[in-house]
């Protein structure tokens, strides 16, 4: 795995307990530091369970999947859980946020146990708190919203929380879970241009998972899931 490969995964198969086939199996597939990756699957093609092997929520054999130089499987589950905090910035399909705190609260909340988002925060102007106001209203949140509950958002305006939380502290990858699925086009496409020119910024690799292939055209490269997963016929 080179200096500048963010995601490296190499004969990758995965089967849950009890099922007849394995669900994946990924012969080769190369990320480099940087790239904005688009992962088109239909729903059950097995998009989530490879991002939750990538993000080390799940463990693979050793060999399998290597993140950042790292082969996730000869990591304990602390040391996967720090690699994932300080490194790996997750927009969740379901946003995971915390229901009572307000937007800009569940933005910070993403660096207090992580200290290398910690350690490249200090290097910016402003408090914490200030830092994920601005970041939130290049994302297209009201300032007013910023402050208030995350239970009283819309859906797309919690979408937009659940990336700034990902997108602070500038971690090396950015994985993004079906992140525009509550957005109308402008919203979506305007979306798109922040995190991008966020990633760029700081060379952060961005891997968005979708089952719409409209959005391939934005991105540097787009892969097809059942063109590289060989399992069960690429089923």
């Amino acid at each position: 795995m080179s200096q500048s490969t963010c995601v490296e995964l190499n004969q990758l198969e995965f089967q849950w307990p009890g099922a007849s086939f394995p669900l994946l199996h990924i012969p080769h597939l190369q990320i480099q530091q940087g790239e904005r990756v688009l992962l088109r699957g239909a729903s059950g093609s097995g998009k989530s369970t490879l991002l939750s092997l990538i993000a080390g929520v799940h463990q693979a054999r050793p060999n399998q999947v290597h993140v950042l130089g790292h082969d996730l499987a000869q990591l304990s589950q602390r040391q996967r859980d720090r690699l994932r905090a300080n490194e790996i910035g997750y927009i969740f399909q379901q946003f995971n946020l915390l229901p009572y705190l307000s937007a800009v609260e569940n933005v910070v909340l993403a660096a207090r146990f992580a200290p290398a988002r910690v350690a490249r925060l200090k290097g910016e102007a402003g408090s914490y708190h200030e830092l994920a106001e601005h970041l939130l209203t290049q994302l297209g949140l009201a300032e007013q919203d910023s402050k208030r509950p995350a239970h009283q958002l819309s859906v797309g305006q919690q979408q937009r929380v659940a990336a700034a939380r990902a997108l602070f502290g500038r971690p090396a990858l950015i994985i993004a879970d079906e992140p525009t699925s509550a957005l109308d086009i402008d919203h979506r496409d305007n979306f798109i241009e922040v995190l991008f020119n966020a990633c760029e910024v700081h060379h952060t690799t961005l891997l968005f998972v979708t089952h719409d292939g409209s959005l391939a055209h934005h991105f540097q490269r787009a892969i097809e899931l059942n063109e590289i997963n060989q399992a069960a016929g690429g089923r």
